[in-house]
């Protein structure tokens, strides 16, 4: 069996100017990210820079990379980050936490920004992270739903609305029935509005419900 020459593809060759250039400007950013950069961040322009002297280019990926980095180190970028920490407030940080709790519930939209918030009292998202998640109109009808005073009180007497609409199989089958309030949920984290849950305890059963607002009337049972 006759066995051909193979040559693998020579490189193209980099112009040592663009290379150096390369080498300049990654250098720069490191030197910028002493102490706003993480551990992995420093270490991949440490790779970036032993392989851009190798072969004097970046992969794609390693330039999408890089390029979020650089944007991190830029002082205007660094001043712009400032001016947004002198102006968030506690109230800032409360709806921020409401976000996250929302996001929580809804998954999976936010889920890594939304554990870090909920688990770490001193991180602050970038404006353009706060803005996406709070800003949305969803959290926003959540926080108004959230914010309306409950339609009742623990302890009040309501009547399972009679409504085909009811597609909650556990609620669909005391439709009519009236119930006794055991608790009210404080946070609502849907955007429907009177969908703040709601325990019930049906009258005769002898176990709880939970629903929603929208699905219960008052008693007017005497």
């Amino acid at each position: 069996m006759a066995y051909g020459y193979y040559r693998r593809p020579a490189r193209p060759r980099v112009d040592n100017d663009v290379k150096q250039e390369l080498l300049n400007r990654i250098e720069t950013v490191a030197g910028r990210g002493v102490t706003i950069l993480s551990d992995w961040e420093r270490g991949f322009l440490q790779s970036l820079r032993d392989s851009a002297s190798r072969y004097g280019r970046m992969t794609e990926r390693q330039h999408d990379v890089f390029k979020r980095i650089e944007n991190k180190t830029d002082p205007e970028q660094i001043r712009a980050r400032g001016d947004w920490r002198e102006t968030f407030t506690p109230e800032m940080r409360d709806m921020l936490v409401f976000a996250a709790k929302y996001y929580k519930a809804n998954p999976p939209y936010f889920g890594f920004a939304a554990d870090r918030i909920l688990e770490d009292k001193n991180y602050m998202p970038t404006e353009k992270l706060y803005r996406k998640m709070v800003e949305n109109k969803y959290v926003q009808r959540a926080l108004k739903n959230s914010n309306a005073a409950p339609k009742y009180e623990v302890g009040s007497m309501v009547t399972v609305r009679n409504s085909q609409a009811i597609r909650h199989h556990a609620t669909s089958r005391v439709r009519g029935k009236n119930a006794i309030v055991i608790e009210v949920e404080e946070q609502v984290n849907n955007a429907t509005k009177g969908s703040r849950k709601v325990t019930i305890l049906p009258i005769g059963a002898a176990l709880t419900i939970v629903t929603e607002e929208r699905w219960l009337k008052p008693c007017r049972a005497k």
